[in-house]
């Protein structure tokens, strides 16, 4: 079995997303989780939970690149964060997606967009952490400060998503936050990427995770269709490739278990 531990099938345009979701036993998909973008989105994607119970699951927060049209209403969208947390602790399983995303700042309002990331940033490790859940990072064009505003603020459970930075900065966070995930999406596989197959062939199995980060980054095999979960068999496939040929000696089966295990523990997708 497989968990696809990041994906955003609500965009998905091609595919409906109750279609997607009946496709997922055709790959060995046993659950998902949802990502989405705002509270209002968040919502949306606790309610799929319930109607999926077991195979679905809700993370809540709001995109880095929205905090700032939200830097009046942080106070406000916290405590609404919080209840949905509260209320729907069989559903919610992560706080995403904190990061500082300086790839889309605007260069007149620079510092100040960075500063309510900082805000909201901060605030999202401290409600995590204050109910024991994941924070799912994707640092861009940002990695030294996103990972001195976690080491700062004590953060717990810290899971890097769609990686692509290089060994050296994996085991630096590996070693920083004891409860530590790497999620390798396939980028894993393209030819420039060649720090993040390092990275994948190297770092201890009980740090690893996969996923699709449905609808982006499609397979080669399916380069031009919409990415779908059951396309993380391709990014398994590519992981294990890359280990072997690093002498690493868990067989496919062990690989795939073990990544299913970490996916399982780590999200407490029980």
């Amino acid at each position: 079995m497989i968990v696809d531990t990041h994906t955003h099938i609500y965009l998905n345009k091609k595919s409906k997303t109750q279609d997607i979701i009946n496709n997922l036993e055709k790959d060995n998909i046993e659950k998902i989780v949802s990502i989405w973008i705002d509270i209002e989105s968040s919502k949306k994607s606790i309610s799929l939970s319930k109607n999926n119970p077991g195979k679905i699951y809700a993370s809540v927060w709001i995109h880095p690149c929205y905090t700032y049209k939200e830097k009046e209403n942080i106070d406000n969208n916290i405590k609404i964060i919080e209840e949905l947390i509260l209320k729907n602790k069989n559903e919610v399983k992560a706080v995403w997606e904190c990061w500082f995303d300086f790839y889309r700042l605007n260069e007149k309002n620079r510092d100040d967009e960075i500063k309510i990331q900082k805000k909201y940033f901060i605030k999202q490790i401290e409600l995590a952490n204050k109910y024991n859940l994941p924070i799912i990072i994707h640092s861009r064009n940002a990695k030294n400060e996103t990972f001195d505003i976690l080491k700062e603020y004590k953060a717990k459970k810290v899971l890097f998503h769609c990686y692509c930075e290089d060994l050296d900065f994996a085991y630096k966070i590996i070693d920083q936050f004891k409860e530590c995930m790497i999620s390798f999406s396939w980028i894993v596989t393209y030819p420039s990427a060649t720090e993040v197959k390092k990275t994948a062939a190297n770092i201890n199995i009980n740090n690893i995770l996969i996923e699709t980060d449905t609808p982006y980054l499609a397979p080669k095999e399916v380069r031009w269709q919409e990415n779908v979960p059951n396309n993380i068999k391709y990014t398994l496939q590519e992981i294990y490739k890359l280990r072997s040929e690093n002498w690493k000696k868990e067989s496919f089966e062990e690989l795939r278990n073990k990544i299913y295990k970490n996916s399982i523990e780590f999200l407490n997708l029980k």
